[in-house]
């Protein structure tokens, strides 16, 4: 394995990684087309009855189960301009020329103190480990904790 690649497109600036999220592997596409199959295969329709408008429902399914895999946080960067871009961690780091947060004078900073995601995927753990154990180590047992596939040399 690439480890300079790996952090290049696959961990996140603010510290997720792209290998173990729901919308990168797809498993957000399969789960919302299996609720949609379900809602046929099941006649789930009859039960549900007027509860909720079920062609509306199984629409924002199936927009859902079709809609693109993330192609990770930094294919994105340096796409829009700094006003327009959705995350305001992404384009400080591209703006600062980081592939992580952890290598920024400020970190952990208020901008990513604050954002949800970060604190919900324990992304400032992440960068911390990444800064006391090293890159390498930090992505091997992200994959032995998490990727099925082995890692390569």
């Amino acid at each position: 394995m690439n480890y300079e690649l790996e952090k290049k497109y696959h961990i996140s600036y603010c510290g997720s990684y792209c290998h173990i999220c729901d919308w990168h592997t797809g498993k957000i596409r399969k789960t919302f087309q299996l609720a949609s199959d379900m809602i046929d295969n099941l006649a789930l329709k009859k039960q549900i009855g007027n509860k909720l408008d079920i062609e509306r429902f199984k629409e924002g399914l199936r927009n859902l189960a079709n809609s693109s895999i993330c192609p990770g946080c930094k294919a994105e960067a340096g796409v829009r301009k700094p006003d327009e871009d959705r995350c305001r961690i992404r384009q400080c780091c591209y703006n600062k020329n980081f592939d992580l947060c952890n290598e920024c004078s400020d970190f952990p900073c208020e901008t990513l103190k604050s954002n949800p995601g970060v604190i919900k995927f324990r992304c400032i753990e992440n960068l911390q480990e990444i800064k006391q154990k090293g890159l390498r180590e930090w992505i091997d047992r992200q994959w032995k904790n998490y990727v099925t596939e082995p890692i390569e040399q």
